[in-house]
C-alpha cells in the first residue's frame, strides 16, 4: 500500500528535486531495459548524421526521472494513481545533467480523490527538456471517506 506525503502538501510547496548525469552508458542501459534500440539513442555514428548531431536519451527515460521524483515525494502514491500531462520540449544529450523539479500549484478534488496538482520542470543546464503537470493522489474527499 502506498503512503501519502508525511504532511499534507500546500500550494507553493516545492518538491525535493532530482538530478542525474546522463552518459552513453546510462542511455545504453535504458535501451536494454526497454528494448528500444533506435539508433538515434545508441549509435553515435548514425546519430551524428541526424538532426541533433549526436545521440539523445529516450524521452521515456527522462519521464522515468519525473516519476522517480514524484514517487519519492509521495511515498509511492504517484504510481498508485497519478496522472501526467506533459510535453517533451527538448532533447537530452550525452553529458547533460538533468534536473527535475516540481511545485504544488493547487490541491483539488478529482473523482472523489484529493490530488496535488504539481507543476513540473525538467532542465539540462539552461535548456528546458520537459514541461507539464502531474496529479498526485494525496487523500480521499470527505464525502467518499464517510
Amino acid at each position: 500500500m502506498s503512503a501519502a506525503p508525511v504532511t499534507a502538501p500546500l500550494p507553493g510547496d516545492a518538491l525535493p528535486g532530482l538530478s542525474r548525469a546522463i552518459d552513453q552508458a546510462v542511455i545504453d542501459a535504458y535501451a536494454r531495459a526497454s528494448g528500444d534500440f533506435n539508433p538515434i539513442h545508441v549509435d553515435p555514428a548514425f546519430a551524428a548524421t541526424g538532426p541533433f548531431g549526436r545521440t539523445i536519451a529516450h524521452g521515456l527515460m527522462t519521464l522515468a526521472l519525473v516519476a522517480e521524483m514524484l514517487n519519492a515525494w509521495s511515498g509511492g502514491a504517484f504510481d498508485a494513481g497519478g496522472e501526467l500531462d506533459i510535453a517533451f520540449v527538448g532533447p537530452v544529450f550525452v553529458g547533460d545533467r538533468v534536473a527535475v523539479s516540481g511545485a504544488v500549484e493547487e490541491i483539488a478534488e478529482v473523482d472523489g480523490r484529493v490530488v496535488a496538482v504539481v507543476k513540473l520542470g525538467c532542465m539540462a543546464g539552461d535548456r528546458a527538456i520537459l514541461a507539464g503537470t502531474a496529479r498526485v493522489p494525496v487523500g480521499h474527499s470527505r464525502e467518499r471517506a464517510s
